[in-house]
């Protein structure tokens, strides 16, 4: 053998051996099949690959049973069994409690599989998995639990469900749970367009009038300050009113009164607050202003007999002298 012959079996050799996985009596290499891992290769149609998987599968080896559904997809992506095999990758996740992982493999199944037999029950699942952390489920991170719960992988899951099956089973479900799942993040304004949809999308749905509700429990949260801005009081005020004429025999109008009255009080508050405000400054022509508009727009609250008393003061304070007969 030539010197040069000799050299290049050593480079080959040494490339053989770099590109070999980590020293073990596990791994098999041959000219045919390159190397094969402790997994073994493939099997020859997917129809025996699936059964392979599922075998991992239903004996709780959810490790084995992942790798081989994942050889599946890879060498039969277009097979009839594929759809099954990505399907059955959210069920290992969701059996070994990522719940996550799982939703993430469940919709890609919808994504890619548009028409596997399994859609609704994907959406069932994938509903299930938005309640758990609705809830306070604390994600996995790393394969261990996180320390919070994970609300806003709530609002993904509902999200989600939502859009890839509207008129499922679970898509008005979902809808309405996005709403309350906005509400427990304090996004009101979102909460507020999710409701809205449920309203608006599926106007027969018993979930209409819970919907409404919540639209107006969205449209006041953080006006209890009577000092700020009364614009998000104001729509609440409306939204309950509307909600309590449109529905009156709901078991929510007796809570949406009661909040209706809290309102108009809080809503007198601010105005008077508004008119001390232009009496301090002797503007008594614009403290007059807000003085009226609280007995004439709240005349039921507390604050509309203090407002009355000070429309009596500052009128006869600045009332034009009587002329002298």
């Amino acid at each position: 053998m030539t010197p040069l012959r000799i050299l290049l079996v050593l480079i080959l050799c040494s490339a053989g051996l770099a590109a070999a996985p980590s020293a073990s009596a596990e791994w098999i290499w041959s000219p045919q099949t390159g190397w094969i891992g402790p997994t073994g290769a493939v099997k020859d149609t997917p129809e025996e690959q699936f059964a392979v998987a599922m075998e991992f599968f239903n004996k709780a080896d959810y490790k084995r049973a992942r790798i081989e559904f994942r050889k599946l997809l890879r060498a039969y992506k277009a097979s009839p069994e594929a759809a099954e095999a990505q399907y059955f990758l959210g069920r290992v996740e969701e059996e070994d409690r990522d719940y996550y992982k799982a939703f993430l493999e469940y919709r890609k199944t919808l994504q890619v599989y548009p028409s596997t037999k399994r859609f609704e029950e994907i959406l069932e699942r994938e509903y299930r998995i938005g309640n758990l952390f609705l809830e306070g489920h604390k994600r996995k991170v790393f394969g261990m639990a996180a320390l919070l719960p994970a609300r806003d992988k709530a609002v993904e899951i509902f999200e989600a469900i939502a859009t890839d099956g509207p008129f499922s089973d679970y898509g008005q479900l979902a809808q309405y749970k996005l709403g309350l799942a906005h509400l427990t993040l304090q996004t009101y304004e979102q909460a507020v367009n999710a409701f809205e949809e449920v309203v608006s999308r599926y106007p027969e749905s018993p979930l209409v009038d819970d919907a409404r509700y919540q639209i107006a429990v969205a449209s006041l949260k953080g006006t209890f300050r009577p000092a700020y801005d009364q614009s998000p009081t104001n729509r609440a005020i409306q939204e309950l009113q509307a909600f309590t004429r449109g529905y009156p025999t709901s078991d929510l109008v007796e809570e949406a009164t009661t909040r209706i009255g809290e309102l108009h009080e809080q809503r007198a508050e601010h105005d008077f607050l508004v008119a001390q405000y232009y009496e301090d400054r002797r503007l008594p022509a614009a403290a007059l202003i807000y003085y009226r508009t609280i007995v004439d727009r709240d005349p039921q609250t507390s604050w509309a007999v203090r407002a009355a008393g000070r429309i009596d003061a500052l009128e006869a304070r600045h009332a034009p002298p009587t002329p002298v007969p």
